[in-house]
């Protein structure tokens, strides 16, 4: 079965979102906390120091962009919305934060060099591509990172409770709208097994549960993989 894709449908709902006066795609500051505590948490475990460079997969209107350049990272946001990179920029003046933001699509990083990131962060992108862009996408992660860099994923994932989306077609594991995939709901060990096979080597991982599920992975590129 082909399974059609439309990534750049998001900017419309970005741009709707700021006309309505949201914070960005989770709509009020509160719903940030989660995630970033999460974050916080990853990085107290690779203990990742200031100065950092730290490029964000799908960051959206650059909330996590913005505050992580706070605490003295060198951070480049990227989306494929051209909605979504005017507000972070717009984001990163207002509260003065040595932040950039660039469109881009994740599938293909042409503007990016091999080997430039200590740490590749997925904004909640990874859940939103299909079938073997998947593959692209882990791909370009993989490639942008530095030897013995880090790839944080916290992304959505199976099973699904029934009730929590209302097209949800378990043979390809994807949630529809219209006949649109727009989140893909790969059980956890599926999306370990992604990660592996794009070479990466998963340092911890964990389930959070809720409505969906989130799993979250540590990983690393070995500096012998990236030689």
């Amino acid at each position: 079965m082909m399974i059609k894709t439309h990534y750049l449908s998001h900017d419309g709902v970005y741009r709707r979102l700021r006309s309505e006066g949201k914070v960005g795609w989770s709509e009020t500051e509160d719903a940030y906390v989660e995630q970033k505590s999460r974050i916080r948490e990853m990085l107290g475990n690779l203990c990742l120091p200031s100065g950092s460079k730290i490029l964000e997969l799908g960051c959206g209107a650059g909330n996590i962009s913005v505050w992580l350049a706070h605490f003295g990272y060198k951070v480049i946001g990227t989306d494929i919305s051209p909605t979504a990179i005017e507000w972070a920029c717009s984001r990163a003046v207002e509260e003065k934060a040595d932040a950039e933001f660039y469109v881009a699509d994740v599938l293909d990083l042409k503007q990016i060099g091999d080997s430039s990131f200590d740490l590749v962060l997925d904004g909640h992108c990874f859940h939103c591509i299909i079938g073997q862009d998947r593959i692209r996408f882990l791909s370009e992660a993989y490639r942008v990172l530095k030897p013995g860099g880090y790839f944080f994923i916290d992304t959505m994932c199976g099973p699904v409770k029934a009730g929590v989306f209302e097209r949800y077609d378990e043979h390809s594991r994807c949630v529809f709208y219209r006949d649109i995939a727009v989140r893909y709901m790969g059980l956890p060990d599926e999306i370990r097994d992604e990660v592996i096979s794009a070479g990466f080597r998963i340092i911890r991982h964990r389930v959070e549960p809720g409505e969906p599920d989130n799993i979250l992975i540590e990983a690393t590129k070995d500096e012998m993989k990236g030689a």
